[in-house]
């Protein structure tokens, strides 16, 4: 499962328990407050507390019972006192419907229920029973009574009930959470396919709707923009593969001729030296529109072609030797320092030649004066290091610090293309200045 949809989904899940388990307690509260009913009460006093009131109002004289205070019982109720043999003592606005004898079932009944459809309230006095009567129709008296079981097991079932929702919330918050995590899932890929720049097709419907609109929509610009690029990369190489190709032909007819005119016994010396350095110039510019071409195709990382096992140490030493030959000053020195002569690595061995020509060539051009050129090869851990150094006057940080990135001028392409060839085998390359200028390349063997 994908960590941040499963962090979502946990999230989701955690705060709908919590919601549920907080919509629990606010309806119990709720039930609490709907289970006490205020109305029962007789103009703001509780009929309990208006016979507790009575009692205390009510003394007895010579003439029998008086009430000290009038405003004790209000105008729409009454009230009675009942003695030991059922007969009416002492009462207040005694409704006519009301009997003045009761015998023990007549009080029974009383205490529990209704006196004439009057809901009545008792308080019992050593000198007789007080009742309180309220209006008719005012309340409703029901006989509700619970074991004390009931009572004990209370708490238990009020814990059961409360586990019993949340697992409840647990299964509804699981069942939306993942239809929400699949919806998101698929948002999450199809973000990955944008960022790898591949095919996204989202269905545009649900809650993420917009999302997936915009999602769709960023893939078809990045659709165009690449098939824009596209073609103007295509435009460029196949430029560039004209304007070699046309210059190719002429340049051969010139150096063929400045080769001829270089070895005609019929020139002076000074004439011949002249065509010399024409030829010399035409290879230049014929080196170059290789590069060019190179480094046309290694700007995209095209994969090498012709790629093969290629034994490292016999091409550094061609290439070293290939140098030497061509005129090297006697101010240059080579040293070579080969470990694994056994080394093979997979590689296309012209682009690979151009690579490590282009970064021993490096130490020639920037060192006019002579230095001392060193190549050392080793392999460990399946790597082979290949460290080319000199003890010259080093490269700007310049172009160290721009070494992956082409060139806008034809100028400077060697370490660059180097660079490149590299990457595209699978390698890594380090350039830096170390009392002179130091390469390190690191190629996988095969």
């Amino acid at each position: 499962m994908n960590k941040t949809a499963l962090k979502i989904f946990t999230c989701f899940t955690a705060i709908s328990a919590i919601v549920a388990t907080i919509l629990l307690i606010i309806n119990f509260l709720g039930f609490a407050f709907i289970g006490s009913d205020v109305s029962t009460n007789i103009h703001g006093n509780s009929p309990q507390g208006m016979l507790y009131r009575v009692s205390e109002a009510l003394i007895q004289t010579d003439n029998g019972f008086e009430l000290t205070n009038e405003n004790t019982i209000p105008s729409d109720c009454w009230c009675i006192l009942i003695d030991e043999g059922g007969d009416i003592i002492w009462s207040k606005n005694k409704p006519t419907d009301i009997p003045e004898h009761y015998s023990i079932n007549d009080i029974a009944k009383m205490t529990r229920w209704f006196l004439n459809d009057y809901p009545v309230y008792v308080h019992t006095e050593d000198y007789g029973l007080l009742v309180l009567g309220i209006p008719k129709n005012a309340v409703g008296k029901y006989d509700m009574a619970y074991s004390m079981e009931w009572f004990n097991t209370l708490p238990q079932r009020l814990i059961s009930i409360l586990i019993l929702n949340l697992c409840l919330a647990a299964v509804l918050a699981c069942v939306f959470g993942i239809n929400l995590y699949r919806r998101l899932q698929v948002l999450l890929n199809g973000i990955n396919n944008l960022r790898q720049e591949k095919d996204v097709r989202l269905k545009e419907k649900g809650i993420f709707r917009e999302i997936s609109r915009s999602i769709n929509n960023t893939a078809i610009a990045i659709e165009r923009k690449n098939l824009a690029l596209s073609q103007r990369d295509n435009a460029r190489s196949n430029w560039i593969s004209g304007i070699s190709h046309d210059i190719r032909t002429p340049l051969s007819l010139i150096m063929g001729y400045s080769e001829a005119l270089s070895e005609s016994g019929e020139l002076s010396e000074k004439n011949k030296n002249k065509a010399e350095t024409i030829t010399a110039q035409s290879i230049k510019i014929k080196k170059l529109i290789e590069d060019l071409n190179l480094i046309s195709s290694l700007e995209y990382d095209m994969q090498p072609s012709k790629k093969s096992n290629v034994r490292l140490c016999p091409l550094i030493r061609q290439i070293v030797t290939d140098i030497m030959n061509s005129g090297l000053s006697d101010n240059f020195e080579t040293e070579l320092n080969l470990q694994d002569e056994k080394a093979f690595v997979s590689a296309d061995e012209s682009l690979l030649e151009r690579a490590i020509f282009n970064l021993i060539n490096n130490s020639i051009t920037h060192n006019k004066g002579g230095c001392k050129i060193s190549i050392s090869e080793y392999t460990e851990n399946g790597i082979v290091h290949l460290n080319i150094s000199d003890n010259g006057k080093g490269v700007p940080d310049k172009v160290i610090e721009s070494i992956t990135e082409i060139p806008k001028s034809p100028h400077g392409l060697g370490l660059p293309m180097a660079y490149r060839i590299i990457y595209v085998h699978g390698g890594k390359m380090t350039v830096k200045n170390r009392n002179g200028f130091f390469v390190n390349i690191e190629l996988p063997l095969e």
